[in-house]
């Protein structure tokens, strides 16, 4: 019984309104748009800013509902979300409308994010789900920390993830599938200053899998679904001498997810797509196109479908995002209707799916 699983970031899908601020001095920073006119205030700049941002969203959110849409998973981990309400709502109210079927089970456990967004879990009906938070464990609980934590100003005490490991249980027919959704830490404050902290989230959720299953982790169905915040590679955009864009590869020498490749621990099944169709975000200050968004694979899980590929949702990215002109296939690339040059867009990350078949493991639903 195959099941498409898919992962998505959908950037701030909340039910109120944030305001940017300055990292070091706190002073507000406003929406472009409001920014461009005088106002006597913080108080009444807030209040244009609301209104603009609620009038962007109502755009957002439906492209938001059309990548699921095509993304067309059974089970949809996601990223950034308020609280289980707003997801409700946002399934009821724009996603129904554009999809087929819909989501009939949701799940969000509080997790650690300052900002208070979550992971969460979506499933269709026939594939029922029961999850499990791992946000209050510590790396002293896990025996993680060490030199590198305590230079970044951890403490032993201090829990390991920045949001949360979601694990989620999914009955497929009479098999079993666990999948462990994971945001991990920005790279916003330097790639390389907090690398550390991904990486040793990175090493729980691989403490968590290899105590789940013991010797039989590498044979057991699992997955390992979510916005990673770091790259193996990226792609490099500049303009070439005819001035067309010339996209050229590059390795990084260490990356935040090294845990889950060590010792072929896990499948980066993104990687079974040529190297310039893995990439999922786009990081214009640099103008660099990366892999942050993965679903990795148990080597067993893995092996049993070694013709399953993914497939990346591209179409509610702005205009400012260099996409090729064509698809894969060859058919010509086109964005969704009303996206624009920065915004309004589907999210600032691409839907991610896979469908697979679940082998069988020895284990049934509880």
């Amino acid at each position: 019984m195959p099941i498409r699983v898919g992962t998505f970031n959908v950037e701030n899908l909340m039910r109120r309104t944030v305001a940017e601020r300055d990292r070091n001095t706190g002073a507000w920073i406003p929406d472009p748009a409001v920014g461009l006119y005088e106002h006597p205030n913080e108080q009444e700049g807030r209040l244009i800013e609301r209104a603009v941002q609620i009038a962007i969203s109502d755009d957002q959110r439906q492209m938001t509902a059309q990548a699921i849409r095509d993304a067309d998973a059974d089970i949809l981990c996601l990223q950034e979300v308020d609280d289980l309400r707003s997801l409700r709502y946002f399934h009821d109210r724009y996603l129904r409308r554009a999809v087929d079927e819909p989501y009939d089970e949701f799940a969000l456990l509080q997790g650690n994010d300052g900002r208070g967004i979550d992971v969460a879990v979506m499933a269709r009906r026939g594939y029922p789900i029961k999850v499990k938070s791992h946000a209050a464990l510590t790396y002293r609980d896990l025996g993680l920390y060490n030199d590198d934590l305590r230079r970044w100003g951890a403490l032993e005490d201090d829990r390991c993830f920045k949001r949360d490991c979601l694990e989620v249980e999914v009955e497929v027919g009479d098999r079993v599938l666990d999948i462990f959704i994971c945001h991990l830490k920005s790279m916003s404050d330097d790639r390389d200053r907090t690398m550390p902290v991904r990486r040793a989230e990175a090493r729980a959720v691989r403490r968590i899998i290899e105590r789940r299953y013991g010797p039989k982790a590498p044979h057991a169905n699992w997955l390992i679904c979510g916005d990673m915040n770091d790259y193996r590679d990226k792609i490099l955009v500049r303009r070439g001498p005819d001035g067309e864009p010339e996209w050229r590869q590059e390795r990084a020498e260490a990356s935040g997810i090294d845990p889950f490749f060590a010792d072929r621990f896990a499948v980066n099944l993104v990687e079974r797509l040529p190297w310039e169709e893995r990439w999922t975000h786009w990081y214009g200050e640099a103008k660099e196109l990366s892999q942050l968004d993965y679903i990795f694979a148990s080597p067993g899980l893995a092996a049993a479908n070694p013709r399953a590929k993914p497939e990346i949702v591209r179409r509610g990215l702005p205009y400012r995002v260099p996409c090729r002109p064509r698809n894969p296939d060859g058919t010509p690339f086109e964005r969704y209707p009303r996206v624009g040059f920065d915004r309004p867009k589907a999210s600032d990350h691409c839907p991610l799916v896979i469908e697979l078949d679940i082998p069988d493991d020895g284990r049934r639903p509880t």
